[in-house]
């Protein structure tokens, strides 16, 4: 049954990719970058690009476009978490930070930068990879950054 709800997310959103959205004028790899800038100049470890984790993300801003909402939860109550488990990803950690309306990726990423939320998702040790979409619907464009770890990081010490 999982098999079947991943494929059909998958052909949702590359029939959704395909009709009807404009290209994103804003990159996975120059956010991606961005990211790894700020984490690499306070000492943490680079976070590589997961396609899973992107996949979910697109599937978030898919569902942000097609309920017409933007916000962590969707108005039927469907939390971030969703996209992540849809897709089969098995996380310890997870966090997801929004965005809309931004073409420039250094705006974009001093803009969660400055906000202490957003800020606290890209610098955490817990997470290693990084899911990324961009879906420009209209004239805007929605980010949607999915962090995740597969991984305990959690050690107790005696």
């Amino acid at each position: 049954m999982r098999g079947k709800i991943r494929f059909l997310l998958l052909l949702c959103a590359i029939a959704a990719g395909s009709i009807g959205f404009s290209k994103p004028s804003i990159s996975s790899q120059a956010i991606l970058d961005e990211v790894n800038q700020d984490r690499m100049q306070l000492g943490f470890s680079q976070l590589s690009l997961s396609p899973t984790l992107s996949l979910a993300a697109y599937s978030k801003a898919q569902d942000m476009i097609a309920n017409d909402y933007f916000a962590h939860i969707s108005p039927s109550g469907v939390k971030p978490w969703h996209w992540f488990r849809a897709l089969g990803y098995a996380y310890t950690y997870a966090g997801e930070n929004l965005a809309a309306g931004y073409t420039n990726a250094s705006e974009l990423e001093e803009s969660w930068m400055n906000s202490p939320p957003h800020r606290a998702n890209i610098l955490s040790p817990f997470y290693d990879e990084l899911g990324l979409a961009m879906v420009a619907s209209g004239d805007t464009t929605l980010v949607v950054q999915f962090f995740g770890s597969r991984n305990n990081r959690v050690s107790l010490r005696e």
